[in-house]
């Protein structure tokens, strides 16, 4: 499949290369690349091809955390012969790319930044994934055991029920998503750890946690719009996620109802309808939602003081908007600031 590639590896091949510098993980040069301890292992594997870096985090049984930064120099492939059965997997795609060939699949997965593929497997898969020269990925990867996914599904009695009982029903081949403002704060804080130890697990644990939660959401809400696209007109789906792009374009002076209905071309009515049907809100509920988590993103980032946040979202006044943030994350945002 990927014969005309300089360097062709599997993963056991990577294995090997692993285990080596495990082997040699006592030397000064070796040990600074290969490093183990409690439930973490961190490696740097340095080679003609590029770079792979990892690190492996154990958090509990039947959920696993890896970070891996790819920076390849020579056209490369990689065939994964690892089983994949009965493991639900998140891969989000932090910078950079690279192209994923399924075995049995015609199409390609295109691996791109600010993206995220989840994918339950009943069965092995076997995949390669491929880079050319100069291509660069960051990913951070989760995989959650089919038993722990089985007690988090009867654990859910909501729409994330239904999402999980069809995913260990049938399996879920990749299916693609863009990473959310949420999404992408929780990867920050998970990529910037700043604790030690049995802090530093639960930590991760949680945002990990937070990031399946936060995906199954988001697989729930594609069901949803699947069942409200059986219902609505083409034009109409296209016109809705028109005035959604709109109204969150300009958080400080978004449109009126009326109006934005007006800017794309649909009636009053049948835009409430379609945001109910898609997006399982009120227009101005999904305004409020999307405005509060681009703040505690904006908070979590620093460089930007509470009245300025509450400007660029929208909101006049700080005292309303801290009343309105805390409302929905329970916290206010000077505290979270300051956290």
């Amino acid at each position: 499949m990927s014969s005309h590639y300089k360097f062709a590896f599997t993963n056991t091949d990577f294995q090997e290369m692993l285990g080596e510098l495990q082997q040699q993980a006592g030397t000064q040069e070796i040990g600074a690349r290969y490093q183990v301890e409690g439930n973490e292992s961190a490696w740097r594997l340095q080679k003609s091809f590029g770079t792979w870096s990892g690190h492996a985090i154990d958090l509990r049984d039947g959920l696993d955390l890896s970070l891996v930064d790819w920076d390849i120099q020579e056209d490369l492939s990689l065939t994964s012969e690892a089983p994949m059965g009965s493991l639900f997997g998140l891969s989000f795609c932090v910078a950079g790319g690279f192209t994923t060939k399924f075995y049995g699949k015609t199409a390609d997965q295109m691996a791109r930044a600010n993206e995220v593929y989840a994918g339950f497997f009943p069965n092995d898969v076997k995949s390669v994934a491929e880079f050319t020269a100069g291509q660069k990925a960051t990913l951070v990867q989760v995989r959650v055991s089919s038993h722990l996914l089985e007690a988090l599904e009867s654990a859910s009695p909501d729409s994330s029920q239904a999402t999980l009982k069809q995913i260990l029903a049938v399996g879920l081949n990749w299916q693609t998503c863009k990473t959310t403002p949420a999404m992408m704060l929780a990867l920050h804080q998970i990529l910037n750890c700043p604790y030690e130890g049995l802090t530093r697990r639960f930590y991760l644990e949680s945002k990990t946690l937070e990031l399946i939660a936060l995906q199954l959401d988001q697989l729930s809400q594609h069901r949803l719009e699947l069942h409200a696209t059986s219902t609505l007109k083409a034009n109409d789906i296209a016109r809705v996620y028109l005035a959604r792009d709109i109204l969150i374009r300009d958080l400080e002076n978004p449109p009126s109802l009326v109006a934005l209905a007006k800017q794309a071309g649909i009636n009053s009515l049948k835009l409430k309808q379609g945001f109910r049907q898609i997006f399982n809100t009120t227009v101005f509920g999904y305004l409020y939602a999307y405005r509060m988590e681009e703040a505690r993103r904006l908070l979590e980032q620093g460089g930007s003081n509470v009245t300025q946040i509450a400007q660029r979202v929208g909101y006049a006044h700080p005292g309303k908007f801290a009343a309105a943030f805390k409302k929905k994350f329970g916290i206010s945002p000077k505290v979270l600031k300051s956290c």
